[in-house]
């Protein structure tokens, strides 16, 4: 077995146009590594710094073993990098159990193409399995959520959202005062915690990853509000530019990462009560 290897390609988006696009399996093997496109700090999905890698890091490190090559990670700043970047892979997709049509990314954007980028490639940007379900919670303390399940019952609180987003629009649409400074969801649950906010729908990750960190701070979570389930979200990984030998191959490693629990174990290291697909 090749040993196994952990590569940081830095730089610029300038030399990101030299990448070029991203491989099929069998160039993948000739090059001996597969690469991965992630953030630079976005814990606790991805970090290029300090000892907790990430937990979609640490996915793409067992992707990697299984293919027997190394690991090249090209660290973004912004999602749209990606587009020149010629990464493989990124670790985050919308994904649905019975389809692989019109796969967008975790925040619902286009896939990491352009429309004219699309052409020149064979095979367009494609969502593997599902592998975890995202879900989103309505996050405050505990007197003040729980029992709060709809829109009419959170009328009188401030909730913190993040501008652009889903919970943005409605909370506009519904005429509930909200407060848009927050830039990140770690923003976000942190003005939660200092009580500059009422509550604010939270990603299932961010949330158990909150409270891994500060134990010492008492937050709730309503699963079930009435929209939330409806923006919840089956995810993936996302291929790029893959064949349909590539698209076997990696589902079939996810498939084996399921079944022996490590994509489980990944999850429960980072404190985030995994959800299975739905």
């Amino acid at each position: 077995m090749k040993k196994f290897f952990f590569t940081v390609i830095l730089g610029s988006l300038l030399s990101y146009a030299s990448i070029g696009y991203s491989a099929s399996i069998d160039e993948i093997n000739a090059r001996g590594a597969l690469r991965v496109c992630s953030f630079s700090d976005r814990l606790p999905f991805s970090s290029r710094s300090g000892e907790e890698r990430g937990l979609q890091i640490e996915l793409a490190e067992e992707i990697a073993k299984e293919l027997n090559v190394g690991l090249e990670i090209t660290w973004l700043k912004y999602r749209f990098h990606a587009r020149k970047a010629g990464c493989d892979m990124m670790m985050e997709a919308v994904a649905k159990k019975d389809d692989n049509a019109d796969k967008r990314d975790i925040e619902g954007a286009k896939p990491l193409t352009r429309a004219s980028d699309s052409k020149k490639q064979k095979f367009p940007p494609t969502a593997s399995i599902p592998i975890v379900r995202m879900e989103t919670y309505l996050v405050g303390p505990k007197e003040v959520v729980l029992g709060n399940n709809n829109i009419k019952s959170i009328k009188s609180l401030n909730i913190g959202v993040m501008r652009g987003t889903w919970s943005h629009m409605l909370m506009q649409k519904s005429k509930i005062k909200h407060r848009t400074k927050f830039i990140t969801e770690a923003d976000l649950i942190k003005g939660v915690a200092d009580r500059e906010i009422d509550a604010a729908f939270i990603s299932s990750p961010q949330y158990w990853w909150f409270l891994k960190n500060n134990p010492g701070i008492k937050l709730a979570a309503v699963k079930n509000f009435d929209f939330t389930i409806e923006v919840s979200l089956n995810v993936g990984v996302l291929m790029r530019g893959a064949d349909e030998k590539t698209v076997t191959k990696i589902n079939g490693i996810l498939t084996k990462l399921l079944n022996n629990n490590k994509i489980q174990d990944i999850y429960a290291s980072y404190g985030i009560e995994y959800v299975a697909p739905k």
